[in-house]
């Protein structure tokens, strides 16, 4: 029997009295939790951010499938999944947070990058998985003012409404949508973030397809929308919360996921175009074989 367990990640203390109500976790199970109580750590990280109420238990199910793949590798690869912990914070109902879960994230990064001081292969920035607000939080991340743009290496969200707000009930939600769509319009041609928004289809009686869609002026290059009953092997809808569960999806996000790691640099790659078809393959136009970078022309029909 595998023992879940997610250890604490202790923060600057300047940091854990601005944010009394919020901590950061790493997830673990078994050996792995065992070994991983001791810092550094060595793997690739992804922070996930759960949305409106949403726990930082969410993470389990990615994290648990990610980890099984390492063992199949023998643990060539693996990936370190964190996790905050919002206080489970009714984000969509009252909009006020949302500045500080954003500002939080930003002080969340650098914290875990500093985990990994003195490796040899040591990150120099992190993946996101953000679920439904916490997708928008990760997209507010570019509009402060001292956040670097190659903290993040990907952005996946699900089932965020991007477009605009489930419920539009105060100003500090509006605002904040505002502030974060006019940046990613306005700044279109300049961010390099690939990013991918999964939908989870009719079964969101939340969060309805057409909100989740990135803004159509956001960069062509890197922004991927699908939804999940489209998505390669997957082929289901899923409801608002158990897109964070639904093991198809989670599967097809932790193949991309290893098909991403740059084999130089033992992390994700830094390659946009190789980002964006390893994504392009998994979550759109599946051929029903292993991920190939340069894949050969199986039958040439010249000369017919």
């Amino acid at each position: 029997v595998k023992v879940l367990e997610s250890k604490k990640i202790e923060l600057p203390k300047k940091l854990a009295k601005r944010y009394p109500a919020y901590e950061l976790y790493l997830y673990g199970e078994g050996s792995y939790a065992e070994e991983h109580k001791i810092l550094p750590l060595t793997g690739i990280p992804v922070l996930f951010l759960p949305g409106n109420a949403g726990s930082y238990k969410q993470v389990r199910s990615i994290g648990s499938i990610a980890l099984r793949k390492a063992e199949d590798i023998d643990f060539k690869y693996h990936f370190d999944f964190f996790s905050v912990n919002f206080n489970e914070e009714l984000v969509a109902l009252y909009g006020g947070s949302l500045q500080k879960q954003t500002k939080f994230v930003h002080e969340c990064i650098k914290t875990i990058l500093k985990l990994y001081k003195g490796q040899e292969f040591a990150p120099k920035s992190v993946a996101i998985i953000g679920h439904s607000m916490g997708g928008l939080v990760a997209r507010a991340l570019l509009t402060l003012k001292n956040f670097k743009h190659d903290l993040i290496n990907l952005l996946i969200t699900q089932a965020t409404p991007h477009v605009a707000p489930v419920m539009p009930l105060d100003r500090f939600i509006t605002d904040f949508y505002t502030t974060v769509n006019n940046y990613w319009i306005l700044n279109a041609r300049h961010i390099n973030l690939t990013t991918l928004s999964v939908a989870g289809g009719f079964r969101d009686y939340q969060v309805r397809s057409g909100l989740t869609f990135l803004p159509k002026l956001s960069h062509h290059t890197s922004a991927l929308s699908v939804v999940s009953s489209a998505v390669p092997k997957t082929w289901v809808s899923t409801d608002h919360l158990s897109i964070v569960w639904c093991k198809q999806l989670q599967l097809t996000t932790v193949r991309a996921f290893f098909d991403l790691i740059d084999a130089d640099t033992k992390q994700i790659t830094q390659n946009y175009k190789k980002k964006l078809s390893v994504l392009t393959h998994h979550f759109i136009r599946h051929p029903s074989k292993h991920f190939e970078e340069n894949p050969a022309i199986i039958s040439d029909l010249t000369g017919i």
